[in-house]
């Protein structure tokens, strides 16, 4: 009797989704063909330059001090220095040592400050992309009685029919003949 319930309901659930109308998409090519994906990818790329020119003014900093302190070592070598002169230069030297400590350490704490920036602007702005589509899909998907749309990327089979990446494409703007383009410069490159 069980056998035949869980047949009943696996034939139930094959003719629901017979009637169902599917679709997939290719979730790739949309964020990549995005119309602002290479605006993002500059202000990503224009960010990352900016933060590693700062990175590089501190890494100069932190070189001149350095450079100091090996003029105050070299300072300290001196035989001549009397006592006075010589604890003088030696307390010169540890006030230039202290100061590069803190120099490499408030360069690691911008370093990873800016990662995190340089991380949370990518994500806020792959959010933003990733949330017009989703609204293009939906829009798209009750103006044509689709009842599911898929990432076809996920899938491990998809009729090639179903996907309707391309339509996707002309909401957002997008002429679909780019998706062709870059499909055949990325094989071209490998």
């Amino acid at each position: 009797m069980k056998k035949i319930m869980m047949m009943a309901a696996m034939v139930a659930a094959l003719v629901a989704a017979a009637e169902m109308k599917i679709g997939t998409v290719n979730m790739v090519d949309l964020v990549r063909l995005h119309p602002d994906h290479e605006k993002n990818r500059t202000l990503v790329r224009t960010t990352d330059s900016d933060y590693k020119a700062k990175l590089d003014a501190k890494q100069d900093e932190l070189k001149e001090i350095a450079d100091e302190g090996k003029k105050a070592q070299s300072d300290l070598q001196n035989p001549m220095l009397s006592a006075q002169a010589r604890a003088a230069a030696q307390k010169k030297l540890e006030g230039i040592q202290q100061r590069f400590l803190a120099g490499q350490q408030d360069m690691r704490q911008m370093a990873s400050r800016f990662q995190n920036d340089l991380n949370e602007l990518e994500s806020r702005l792959i959010k933003l992309e990733t949330e017009d589509i989703r609204a293009k899909i939906s829009a798209f998907a009750k103006a044509n009685g689709y009842d599911f749309i898929a990432d076809g990327t996920m899938l491990a089979f998809a009729k090639e029919s179903y996907d309707v990446t391309d339509e996707i494409l002309k909401s957002m703007g997008v002429d679909p003949a780019k998706r062709k383009e870059k499909a055949k410069k990325a094989d071209a490159g490998k």
